[in-house]
């Protein structure tokens, strides 16, 4: 499958689904961003990655790609009166490639910082869809710009646990009503 930056054509029989599902992949990429920001050296440019027909910036930059996911749990739920709210733990891992003038200093910092409780508090706050958990030893990747000179990059693996969330419509009942009834039975006595 080729990926490409336009929209899918308008389709009469694509499915719809009305499910609700959270986090979206672009509520984490924002909110890992976020955190690179804090990070990496001031003026890098952060993306996310696979961006077709997208120039690369001017200058160090960082791109961020979800490559894996992967169940941690069975899912749990939970009910209101209209709807039930399933959960599914997943550790994500995010390939995160700094490539530019000092690539490997950089993404050392971000795999150093991830397993620090500095990214646990800065995701908390951010309002908790990212938790951190490990990361991988950073690498060096080859990287041949568009004249064909070698650039310095890098990548590092961040493994991250995310709950997504997908709320489905359900009946359920709210209240219950018990009547008895005085039953006429047969007498037993002989």
């Amino acid at each position: 499958m080729v990926q490409s930056c336009s929209d899918a054509p308008d389709n009469p029989n694509a499915a719809t689904s009305t499910l609700l599902t959270t986090p979206t992949d672009s509520q984490i990429y924002t909110a890992l961003g976020e955190w690179l920001k804090t990070v990496l050296p001031a003026g890098t440019g952060i993306m996310q990655g696979q961006q077709n027909q997208t120039a690369s910036p001017i200058g160090p930059f960082c791109t961020m790609l979800i490559v894996t996911r992967r169940r941690l749990a069975t899912n749990s739920c939970t009910y209101t009166a209209t709807e039930r709210i399933v959960v599914e733990p997943t550790e994500l891992t995010i390939q995160v490639s700094v490539f530019g003038s000092g690539a490997g200093g950089a993404a050392s910092v971000v795999q150093s910082l991830w397993r620090d409780f500095f990214a646990a508090d800065f995701l908390t706050a951010s309002g908790g869809i990212v938790a951190p958990l490990y990361s991988s030893d950073p690498r060096q990747m080859q990287f041949v710009n568009g004249e064909r000179q070698y650039e310095d990059a890098w990548s590092v693996d961040l493994k991250a646990q995310v709950n997504f969330t997908t709320t489905l419509p359900q009946q359920s009942a709210t209240k219950l009503t018990v009547e008895s009834f005085v039953a006429n039975r047969p007498s037993t006595q002989e």
